[in-house]
């Protein structure tokens, strides 16, 4: 295309050829943990130059090409209809959901096109191809970007040089998309699903996050698929690339589809129960007595279930307490089942944030009983008598109190702070009468918090190859997913718990 350049690079001052960086039979750290199991340092027999290319002049020509260069401006158009005309000949098999964990850089899951679980795994560590003694070799990327990025903090605060993260984010990209677009192409001939987060939230992240460039990366790479390791004649190889999106534009002014990457609404993915569609909608706050009283005389039972050993907490009408939830299903017993996690900042320790576990039904009986409230009574009437702040609300949990102690039974998402524990506990039991807990549920079910916030992107983007499915050829194809909709599919969906 005419574009064709000739560079000339000087060396760089300073890198002399003949003073290695790591001299012949010196030992070196060994950065990656998978070789670190046999020993933490390496000797090699001749010199290793770090940059070596840089130590010496070079010409450098660039001979630019532009995929399907004929195809022109209608090029997006045409190839998001290839996509939608392949979901509806029966071409994709699978919805791959991808999200911005909190304990993971990247979480993966796949399901089918009835909505049912196939694989799902965190991209924390990536393996690659090469095989050394038989096993794959294994880089903890999350451990790598946590310490780049605690070294970096500190180098700030002390005024020093701060080491680079570009290239560790890069590098780690690189091996994720590979890894997404084998998935895409031969494993599931999938969809891929992503959030339409904004670009400002994405770049207030911390520095270890990756899901701003990550974006940018896949659709780049599936523009010009090629698999090296495929027959040059065979689709996909070198002859004979795939366009699965068009060229990637500012964030700003994405679309909800590029070729077959899908972006779907963010809205309440994370902290949904995916076998009720239970969302909260509750938001305990204390403001006086009165307003304490009226907040309690919206539910329409509260009792202590003896066979179960919890408290219910009974509601006809959900938009009671929030003008919300007018979408959502209006009736729900909530459950003081299980145990929930309280962060807060501990005042004991500088303020710095802590965990506790609080074992609900217990503070719950601990609560009443300092009131001498029966829990085999009409609960409800008891806690409508009450009149003394300290039973509906206290600033710390070393005394139970109600609001408090609701707040955390609403609790969906419950993670100890600086640990991996991260789970879904829910606090509605499904038509078996079983709670969901992403701890303790089988492979049918998202296993952890971020893989529940991936596995519902994944299910949103059935809804849209569902609407696809249904929605007649000659007909206006909107691929908007309001809230509503979005509820009405997660409560009427019924998964297995078992």
């Amino acid at each position: 295309i005419g574009t064709g350049s000739l560079y000339y690079r000087e060396m760089t001052p300073g890198l002399a050829k003949d003073k290695p960086t790591a001299p012949k039979g010196l030992p070196i750290e060994k950065k990656s943990n998978f070789f670190r199991k046999k020993g933490k340092q390496s000797v090699f027999e001749y010199d290793i130059q770090k940059d070596k290319r840089f130590t010496h002049d070079m010409f450098k020509l660039h001979l630019s090409i532009k995929a399907n260069y004929t195809c022109g401006h209608a090029n997006e158009i045409v190839l998001n209809q290839k996509v939608i005309d392949a979901i509806r000949n029966g071409s994709i098999k699978h919805i791959i959901g991808i999200d911005r964990g909190e304990r993971h850089l990247l979480y993966v899951t796949v399901i089918n096109l009835k909505g049912e679980l196939v694989n799902q795994f965190s991209m924390n560590i990536m393996e690659s191809e090469k095989l050394i003694d038989g096993r794959p070799v294994e880089t903890n990327y999350k451990y790598l970007l946590d310490s780049k990025t605690d070294l970096r903090t500190d180098q700030k605060r002390t005024w020093r040089h701060q080491d680079s993260i570009k290239d560790l984010k890069e590098g780690y990209l690189s091996q994720v998309v590979h890894r997404l677009t084998k998935m895409i192409v031969d494993e599931y001939q999938a969809i891929i699903v992503l959030e339409n987060l904004n670009k400002g939230f994405m770049q207030t992240q911390i520095e270890s996050a990756v899901y701003s460039k990550f974006e940018e990366m896949l659709i780049t790479k599936l523009n010009l698929y090629i698999d090296k390791q495929k027959d040059k004649d065979t689709p996909g190889g070198l002859y004979h690339p795939l366009q699965l999106t068009s060229p990637y534009k500012s964030r700003a002014n994405a679309n909800i589809q590029n070729g077959v990457v899908f972006y779907i609404p963010a809205w309440c993915t994370s902290k949904i129960d995916p076998v009720t569609g239970f969302v909260n909608f509750i938001h305990p706050k204390y403001e006086s007595i009165q307003a304490a009283r009226e907040f309690v005389s919206k539910f329409d039972d509260i009792r202590y279930n003896p066979e179960q050993d919890y408290f219910e907490f009974h509601i006809k009408d959900y938009t009671a307490f929030n003008p919300k939830a007018k979408s959502s299903r209006q009736d729900w017993i909530i459950c003081t089942n299980g145990n929930r996690i309280r962060n807060f900042r501990d005042p004991d320790n500088n303020n710095e944030w802590a965990s506790e576990e609080i074992d609900l039904t217990r503070e719950f009986k601990k609560l009443f009983g300092s009131y001498k409230i029966n829990c085999n009574s009409n609960l409800r009437d008891s806690v409508l008598k009450q009149d003394k702040k300290d039973f509906f609300y206290k600033s710390d949990m070393k005394e139970p109190s109600l609001l408090p102690l609701l707040k955390l039974t609403l609790q969906l998402r419950n993670s100890f702070i600086k640990s991996d524990v991260d789970y879904i506990l829910s606090p509605v039991a499904d038509k078996n009468g079983y709670f969901y807990d992403s701890s303790k549920c089988g492979p049918c079910l998202p296993n952890n918090a971020d893989a529940n916030g991936a596995f519902n992107i994944a299910r949103k983007g059935l809804m849209l190859v569902n609407r696809i499915l249904s929605t007649p050829i000659n007909e206006k194809l909107s691929l908007f997913i309001s809230n509503e909709e979005w509820l009405k599919y997660a409560q009427l969906q019924q998964l297995s718990n078992e």
